[in-house]
């Protein structure tokens, strides 16, 4: 991490940044590349401060209102950043996906990172379509069937008895609160009948 992840950065000059970016028309404008960096680590340093302030005294009123105003301007500053990092992620899955260009350079790496995932998105969408167009069953059922083999980690919140998966395997019974990996296509209608929860395996 450079030297610059370790001084604060404003709600000003990233509301400024944001509001520049909203006005060029063409791709992502320049950010220095530790940006998210300043950003995560301040929010870190907030988060862990108004936790050892908790732990260490009982909060006056002053104290309190202190807290909701840090509360508001650090919720203010997660929905700008937010914004920001959507607005330009959206902006160069629109110019790449109508094979326009933009400067790459202009990137931060966690910009890249959601770069990368559009463009494996494309070449996939790319592979089924003329796949299907060339007139290949066999060769499109080959290429689809890997959805079978996606698969998720679910935490259970209830029961359920022994089913039979999309890859006709045979998953459970499964108590509340067991972990298990699914098939996506199974667990999805799980998840969906508030059955379980997706563990996401970042957090």
């Amino acid at each position: 991490m450079s030297t610059y992840a370790n001084e604060y950065i404003t709600i000003n000059e990233v509301f400024n940044v944001l509001k520049k970016e909203m006005s060029l028309s063409g791709g992502p404008q320049f950010i220095e590349p530790d940006f998210y960096q300043k950003i995560a680590n301040l929010i870190s340093i907030i988060k862990d401060t108004s936790k050892n302030e908790d732990r260490i005294h009982e909060t006056s009123k002053e104290e309190t209102l202190d807290n909701q105003v840090k509360d508001y301007l650090l919720e203010l500053f997660v929905k700008t950043v937010s914004l920001l990092f959507v607005y330009r992620c959206n902006k160069t899955y629109d110019i790449n996906k109508t094979n326009g260009m933009f400067d790459y350079s202009n990137l931060t790496d966690e910009e890249k990172y959601v770069f990368f995932s559009n463009r494996e998105r494309e070449y996939r969408m790319n592979i089924v379509l003329n796949t299907l167009l060339n007139g290949n069953p066999k060769t499109l059922q080959k290429i689809v069937s890997s959805v079978l083999e996606n698969c998720i980690v679910i935490r259970f919140l209830d029961s359920m008895e022994q089913f039979v998966g999309v890859n006709m395997s045979k998953y459970g019974p499964f108590k509340k609160e067991d972990v298990a990996i699914l098939p996506f296509e199974n667990a999805r209608s799980i998840i969906e009948n508030n059955k379980a929860v997706e563990i996401n395996m970042l957090d």
